[in-house]
C-alpha cells in the first residue's frame, strides 16, 4: 500500500494528555478508534498518497511558509454527523485567525503539486474518537478542561496504520516572525 501524508499541527504532550484524561473520565464506549495522545493533531491539510512522487518537493514548498507562533484554545467537545450516533467525537479549536491564515498558506504552497488534497472547508479539531461503534444513542456529559497550548512548528506526517505512534513527522517547519 502507498503511504498517504498529511500536514498537521502536533498537540503539545501536557495538552495532549490533559485531553486524553477527560475523555477517559467520559467512559465512552460508543466509537471503535480513540486517538492515542502521541497522535492528538490539528489537520492542516490532509494530502493522501503521493502517485507522482512529489513529497520531497512538497516539503521543500513548505519550507519557504513564513507565519508567526501562536496560541490555540480548545474547550468544548463537538461532533461530526448526528449528533446522537456521530462519526467524529473532537475537541473545538477556538477561532484563531492565524491559525487560519497558516492553513491557507499550506493549501497555496501545495497549489503547483499534482497531489489531491482533501478540498473539504477546513474545520480545526483534535479528533478525540472515531467510527461509531452502534447502540444506543450518545448521550453524555462531554467536559473537556479550557486547554491553552503554544503552536510553534507545523509538521509533514506519514500514516502508519497500525503503529503507535500512527502518525509519523517527515519533515517539521518552526514558526517565527517574518523577517
Amino acid at each position: 500500500m502507498q503511504a498517504h501524508y498529511f500536514i498537521g499541527i502536533k498537540i503539545p504532550e501536557q495538552a495532549a494528555k490533559k485531553l486524553d484524561q477527560a475523555r477517559t473520565a467520559w467512559n465512552l464506549k460508543s466509537h471503535k478508534r480513540y486517538t492515542h495522545w502521541v497522535d492528538m493533531h490539528i489537520t492542516l491539510l490532509f494530502i493522501g498518497s503521493d502517485p507522482h512522487g512529489e513529497i520531497q518537493e512538497v516539503q521543500q514548498a513548505l519550507s519557504a511558509i513564513r507565519h508567526a507562533p501562536f496560541e490555540l484554545t480548545t474547550s468544548t467537545v463537538k461532533t461530526f454527523g448526528n449528533p446522537a450516533t456521530p462519526r467524529i467525537v473532537y475537541a473545538a479549536v477556538e477561532d484563531s485567525p492565524l491559525l487560519i491564515e497558516l492553513q491557507a498558506k499550506v493549501r497555496e504552497a501545495l497549489r503547483p503539486f499534482r497531489l489531491n488534497p482533501d478540498g473539504k472547508p477546513f474545520v480545526p479539531h483534535i479528533t478525540l474518537a472515531g467510527k461509531w461503534a452502534g447502540g444506543p444513542p450518545l448521550d453524555i456529559d462531554m467536559p473537556i478542561p479550557a486547554t491553552k497550548f503554544p503552536v510553534t512548528e507545523f509538521t509533514v506526517f506519514r500514516i502508519e496504520p497500525g503503529s503507535v505512534p500512527k502518525y509519523i513527522p517527515e519533515a517539521s517547519y518552526q514558526l517565527k516572525e517574518s523577517v
